[in-house]
């Protein structure tokens, strides 16, 4: 993103998006599923011979449909609770 310096990392991505850039953010989708355990989650979490996580895959969207953000946590069963609520106002 251009001028996006780690100062302005550090505090809100998303006031620079909207307040600087001028971006409009309308869409936010969220997928859960639940899969296997990989090699890498083993070495990379601590899952505690859990076989399957909970995923989570997000993608925000701004107002002329250009995806900007892409996300994806991987959670053991034992620690995953999900609730989400979304509400964007037009300013």
């Amino acid at each position: 993103m251009p001028g996006l310096t780690a100062e302005i990392a550090e505090g809100s991505i998303y006031d620079f998006l909207e307040g600087e850039l001028g971006v409009v953010v309308s869409t936010s989708k969220r997928t859960i599923t639940v899969e296997r355990a990989t090699h890498h989650d083993a070495e990379m979490l601590d899952i505690e011979g859990f076989d399957y996580l909970a995923v989570v895959t997000s993608q925000t969207f701004d107002s002329k449909g250009n995806m900007f953000e892409h996300t994806e946590s991987r959670r053991r069963p034992d620690t995953f609770c999900f609730h989400d609520t979304a509400v964007r106002s037009a300013v």
